[in-house]
């Protein structure tokens, strides 16, 4: 299992990838903020936009949920969505959908497509093929919901920039989640035997990235915008119907057709704590009485929480987090 993963991930990897595939796999930091915040110009943004547009035609309002990286509760907060009678969530089976985590890679395709033709640069720029495709891609997948907003995760924010301009009319929800809980989390997630593992210190790193991109976007960002809302996944979880009443008069919902009497018994999917493995721990479990996933680092070590607070204490004050 662990040779075919190898060989799969040495398979994908491009010339201009492997410093970076090489960092992780060494433990070092390998992620900068221009992975989550590439630069892109107002016009280029209007161009992506139009782009878009022209390749979704009518579709009405997506709702695409991001998390700052997985288990800081994308799955909880797209379970509260898909609940509203007017949501179609996972169309066409993608139970996540990173396209924008993909960015990269389809960059390097729009490369490659040039390099058989370079005069096609007169009329191509750097990820006009991914909006045509995230455009096309929605408009498929409308049609498997006709009359309905789709409902869209990925528990990444890679590439956030450009969320609002190939998702234009798109309605973004990002999670935040506090980062030592999200590390607890990953930690005892996912196998200490897989090669694509990460360390305490990568896991940081990311997380801080992450926030960082995301508070851009939160009130008085620099990238504030009515499409986007940003969620504390401890927020959602001390009080889910306050919650669910922003999300809905974020992405324009009516809120009298919810079921807000099952807001409170949802069950739990993913939990680090579940005894289940594999894909069952991914299936829907009845809520212990004693569930709580907030806070799960108060029982670190000393160490642990000063190493955490040196990788990433400002991040934690930047999101609203005691240090």
């Amino acid at each position: 299992m662990r040779l075919n993963q190898a060989a799969r991930t040495l398979g994908e990897m491009r010339i201009n990838q492997m410093g970076q595939i090489a960092r992780r796999l060494i433990g070092a930091r390998f992620l900068t903020i221009d992975d989550f915040l590439p630069p892109v110009s107002p016009e280029q943004g209007a161009r992506l936009a139009a782009l878009a547009r022209g390749a979704s035609g009518e579709i009405n309002a997506p709702i695409l949920v991001l998390g700052v990286m997985p288990r800081s509760g994308t799955n909880f907060v797209r379970d509260l969505a898909a609940m509203h009678p007017e949501v179609a969530a996972d169309p066409g089976r993608f139970y996540e959908f990173p396209l924008l985590h993909a960015a990269d890679d389809a960059a390097a395709f729009g490369r490659a497509f040039l390099r058989y033709f370079p005069r096609n640069a007169e009329v191509l720029e750097e990820y006009d093929q991914l909006a045509m495709l995230a455009g096309a891609w929605l408009r498929t997948l409308q049609a498997q919901a006709p009359g309905k907003h789709i409902l869209l995760k990925c528990p990444h924010v890679h590439n956030l920039t450009l969320a609002q301009y190939i998702f234009p009319d798109a309605k973004l929800i990002l999670c935040l989640r506090d980062g030592r809980d999200v590390v607890d989390s990953t930690l005892n997630t996912f196998s200490r035997y897989s090669l694509t593992r990460k360390t305490f210190r990568q896991l940081a790193d990311e997380w801080r990235l992450g926030t960082e991109a995301i508070t851009s976007f939160a009130e008085g960002g620099v990238n504030e915008n009515d499409n986007t809302m940003v969620a504390r996944y401890e927020d959602i979880v001390a009080d889910p119907q306050h919650f669910v009443t922003e999300m809905l008069a974020h992405t324009e919902l009516t809120p009298e057709t919810y079921p807000w009497d099952q807001v409170d018994h949802l069950p739990v999917r993913g939990s680090s704590r579940s005894s289940a493995s594999n894909e069952a721990r991914w299936q829907p479990q009845a809520k212990p009485s004693d569930f709580n996933p907030v806070k799960r680092w108060a029982a670190w070590s000393d160490a642990q929480k000063t190493r955490f607070d040196k990788l990433a204490g400002r991040a934690l004050e930047l999101a609203g987090y005691e240090r």
